[in-house]
């Protein structure tokens, strides 16, 4: 009897655990690459995600119709870190060099994260064109009246990647691990090498009159901001002062931004530590971490993946320890600003570039945009390093819902104001207003 029972429990186990590999292989997305077709001479223009699913660049149709619709472009990257079409990736930084010497460009890039890829329809696709969209209207009201960027394009760079390998849950899920190294890898090999190639083009002198035109910013969510980091942390750190008071120069980029980024608050650490120094007032935020303070992806179920992951690791100390299991954007010694809702306010670019000048230079300790401030941390306003261009946000989860809700609207006029009052000349010079709607 008990040899029938233990044959039965065995016979049951084996059923089990044959059913899971059976539906963990069913819900396998295998890699692939999305997006083959290069063709521009004869450009797709897409109203949807859905159209132009094949196209490597196309025209993003906008409503209403804009002077220079925003172009979108896609380079994809395999597990181990490769282009998955190394000549079309190769034709597309032709392209763009092709632009760049007729029109001034506005170049951004974003990393997707986890659980996504560069498949039509996918709604971190739908989501960036709908902000190329924006960006193209707003930018060309925004220079309407400026010689040097009147004429300026907007290109979106997509990145990506097999952030989704298995479509069924719990196995979605289970796939944390794997999915973080491959951002990992990405970031460190093929991503270094695209965002290299995008700052070098974006900051060569052209021959025609649009000199200092040329404009870059790099965006990365989830382990999209993984990857990111990964690929730029060497670059920021080569260019951290050598003595108090020296410019940071913008040379990756003119602004990189990371949206709920999935990675540990140790990876930050050497820059942290590098930026308590005495920065001249003025100076320009080279990165700028934004994390919802509601997202539980990273500050739950991150810190338990990275728990399983570093259960054998040395740590010098529980501070240490700390660092390797948070996700930098809750790591609360990290954290440099907060931004928060208050009463809603109408703005214009103008005087959203005079209050961001009255910010850096220290005459106050909030930037107050519409309806939301960002503020220094009690602890910032102390620090030797309160002028620091590396910025650690943590921000309401009304503003961000959770984990993917980065492209609401709020958020999203706030980052168009906080990327484009950077970039005023002066805050003296009438700015146009933004488009009412936009």
């Amino acid at each position: 009897m008990r040899s029938n029972r233990g044959r039965w429990f065995l016979t049951g186990t084996g059923i089990v655990l044959a059913s899971a590999v059976l539906l963990a292989l069913v819900g396998c997305v295998s890699g692939k690459t999305y997006r083959t077709r290069f063709d521009t001479a004869a450009l797709c223009t897409a109203s949807s995600s859905e159209d132009c699913p094949g196209d490597i660049l196309h025209v993003l149709a906008t409503d209403p119709v804009v002077r220079k619709p925003a172009l979108m472009s896609y380079v994809e990257f395999d597990d181990q870190g490769y282009p998955r079409e190394p000549q079309s990736k190769k034709l597309l930084i032709e392209e763009l060099e092709s632009l760049a010497n007729d029109h001034p460009l506005l170049l951004v890039v974003f990393a997707h994260g986890w659980k996504h890829n560069a498949a039509a329809g996918d709604t971190n696709v739908e989501s960036f064109q709908s902000l190329l969209r924006k960006l193209a209207a707003a930018d060309a009201a925004a220079c309407t009246n400026a010689a040097h960027c009147r004429d300026r394009q907007v290109v979106g760079i997509y990145m990506g990647w097999r952030g989704l390998s298995n479509s069924l849950e719990p196995f979605k899920s289970l796939t944390f691990w794997a999915r973080k190294g491959r951002a990992h890898r990405v970031g460190m090999d093929g991503g270094s090498e695209l965002l290299a190639e995008l700052s070098r083009l974006s900051r060569q002198k052209r021959a025609r009159n649009h000199e200092g035109a040329n404009r870059l910013v790099i965006t990365g969510h989830s382990f999209g901001g993984a990857l990111v980091y990964t690929a730029l942390s060497q670059a920021l750190l080569r260019g951290m002062p050598l003595t108090p008071g020296e410019p940071i120069s913008r040379d990756v980029a003119n602004l990189i931004v990371l949206v709920n980024p999935a990675f540990e608050a140790a990876r930050f650490e050497s820059i942290h530590r590098k930026s308590q120094v005495a920065f001249a007032p003025g100076q320009k935020p080279v990165l700028a971490i934004f994390t919802s303070q509601g997202d539980k992806a990273t500050e739950m179920a991150f810190p338990l993946g990275r728990k399983i992951a570093t259960l054998f690791s040395e740590h010098r100390d529980s501070r240490q320890r700390a660092e390797n299991v948070t996700a930098v954007g809750h790591y609360e010694p990290f954290q440099t600003h907060t931004l928060r809702v208050v009463e809603p306010s109408s703005i214009s670019l103008r005087a959203a570039a005079c209050a961001w000048e009255g910010f850096t230079r220290g005459d106050v300790n909030e930037w107050h945009v519409g309806e939301l401030v960002l503020r220094r941390t009690p602890e910032q306003e102390q620090s030797v390093g309160r002028f620091s261009p590396y910025l650690n946000v943590a921000v309401d989860d009304a503003i961000v819902r959770g984990h993917n809700g980065i492209w609401e609207q709020t958020f999203a006029d706030f980052l168009y104001y906080f990327v484009a009052a950077q970039e005023a000349r002066s805050c003296a010079t009438p700015v146009p207003v933004r488009p009412e709607g936009e």
